[in-house]
């Protein structure tokens, strides 16, 4: 169920976002971050990196498999425990 939740948790915060819905984009953020505590065991290492720095597009972009996704500040780390 964790990448489930958390994939749905990401599309709503942006579809909450395109529609300026302050509510629903908390209840997102709060799903995510309950998410990650609880799903801690089980989650890809960068999966818990994206989302530990709210990097939540390219949260989402590495769920759905994509090779192109920026590179932040950590510059390539991949010691993401």
């Amino acid at each position: 169920m964790g990448i489930e939740r958390v994939t749905a948790a990401l599309i709503s915060l942006q579809e909450s976002i395109r529609n300026t819905n302050s509510e629903q984009i908390l209840e997102s953020i709060r799903e995510i971050d309950l998410a990650k505590v609880e799903e801690k065991n089980t989650m890809d290492a960068q999966l818990r990196h994206y989302l530990r720095n709210r990097s939540y597009e390219k949260a989402l972009m590495y769920i759905q498999g994509a090779s192109n996704i920026e590179k932040g500040r950590c510059s390539g780390r991949t010691d993401f425990s």
